[in-house]
């Protein structure tokens, strides 16, 4: 990630902090061996091992301190303010002045944590649902991609333009069209204040100068994109019946882009969110009132706060994956995604070719 200029941009400092530049390493992509030490015995002791270092863990460690000095608070004022406390050498020893002493009853917070488990769960899911459906959205996008160069090398016909080098060229370019819309479409779904001089070379590099002029202008380079592919497989040389075909393909992509725009600018209603990280908050930031009691059986009562601080951890770490799911798109591989579009639509293209030279011999 670049890093964004306090001049240009009025929040770089929340995209530079660490929890937004993370995401880059969550753009997770499986292969064979990925799978086999995602199912590895020795999983639980690697993710032991690896507690400290969890991105989750260090986005939520200002909470999880707040929580901590709470309870610290606490158990501090009730020692040496309210009931004293007992020392190293078992003698008991009596508080600097009898204040009363900040405690509640456990009750409420028992009553209260199946609610707070269902809003939890509910938030969630709703954000696991919006990064399965932009996945999928981006599924869609690669086969209909696959679709098109596959049609489009098929269906030329050589008794429509019979000159191998014309072909060429009409395929090569539909597949240069072909890569551009997913590029444009990762590049549409990312910040305006990161990648865009990544953007601006990719397409330098793989485009003619006119074609990426003609996409780098656009408003909306998506639907450029989309225009340009549309142009291309008109221009093939086959039966207006099977480009009427190709274009149902099209219409996909441009679906997909659609469905991509909805996901980004609706986010889980704000009312649900506020609601469950404010139940959360108060929640878990009075729970230390209640835990003084329990752990009088710990010395000096001391077994609360790492007590509270692991809750917190956790309660805290699972509202957090839920914001961090909720906008899929940054921790998707949508640069990956394109990649793959772009070779398996010049590998396609060039079977046509082989395919010529095979018959001729």
């Amino acid at each position: 990630l670049q890093s964004s200029s306090s001049e240009d941009d009025p929040l770089a400092y929340v995209r530079d902090s660490y929890i937004e530049r993370s995401r880059q390493y969550r753009r997770t992509r499986f292969q064979h061996d990925d799978w086999l030490l995602h199912r590895s015995p020795d999983r639980f002791f690697k993710n032991l091992r690896t507690l400290v270092f969890s991105g989750i863990y260090r986005g939520i460690s200002k909470e999880v301190a707040t929580v901590t000095g709470i309870a610290t608070f606490i158990w501090a004022w009730n020692l040496f303010l309210g009931e004293g406390y007992t020392g190293l050498d078992g003698l008991h020893h009596d508080p600097i002045a009898n204040l009363p002493l900040l405690t509640l009853p456990l009750t409420p917070f028992t009553l209260a944590s199946p609610s707070l488990g269902l809003l939890l769960v509910f938030r969630t899911n709703a954000s696991y649902g919006r990064w399965d459906e932009a996945r999928k959205a981006w599924g869609l996008t690669i086969n209909n991609s696959r679709n098109i160069a596959r049609m489009g090398a098929a269906w030329s016909s050589k008794s429509i333009e019979p000159k191998d080098e014309i072909r060429r060229q009409k395929l090569e370019h539909l597949a240069k069209c072909i890569w551009a819309f997913p590029r444009s479409l990762a590049r549409h779904m990312e910040s305006p204040f990161i990648s865009e001089a990544d953007y601006v070379a990719d397409l330098r590099e793989n485009l003619d100068p006119a074609h990426a002029d003609g996409l780098i202008a656009s408003a909306h380079r998506p639907n450029r994109a989309l225009f340009d592919l549309a142009n291309a497989v008109n221009d093939l040389p086959m039966h207006a019946l099977r480009r009427n075909e190709i274009d149902k393909s099209i219409v996909v992509l441009g679906d997909q882009l659609g469905g991509s725009e909805r996901l980004f600018s609706s986010p889980v209603p704000l009312f649900y969110t506020k609601h469950t990280a404010r139940y959360l908050t108060a929640w878990i930031t009075l729970l230390p009132f209640a835990l003084y009691d329990p752990f009088a059986s710990t010395f000096n009562h001391a077994a609360m706060i790492p007590c509270a601080a692991v809750l917190s951890i956790f309660l805290f770490g699972i509202e957090e994956l839920a914001i961090q799911l909720e906008e899929p798109f940054s921790i998707l591989p949508m640069l990956g995604y394109t990649s793959t579009i772009g070779t398996n639509a010049v590998e396609i293209i060039n079977w046509h070719f082989k395919m010529d030279e095979e018959q001729k011999n």
